[in-house]
């Protein structure tokens, strides 16, 4: 499930990650950032005690972070 979050996360970082100038740093940033965001999910998980808890906020990020890449006409 982390990797599906940082792979989302990533879809959905150019709709509100501004655009650099040459207009393409958007795109960049979200590609540099997956590991981080795999990572910040991975030790989420790994750091909580209560396990439904910590997969329902996994679960329920991933879909607000795809709701927001999907309505931006990304997917």
């Amino acid at each position: 499930m982390a990797i599906i979050f940082a792979v989302v996360s990533m879809a959905a970082m150019p709709v509100w990650f501004p655009r650099g100038a040459a207009g393409v740093d958007h795109l960049a940033f979200a590609l540099i950032s997956l590991p981080a965001w795999w990572a910040l999910a991975f030790f989420y998980v790994l750091l909580e005690e209560n396990m439904p808890r910590a997969a329902i906020v996994l679960i329920a990020a991933t879909l607000v972070k795809a709701a927001i890449a999907h309505s931006s006409g990304g997917w």
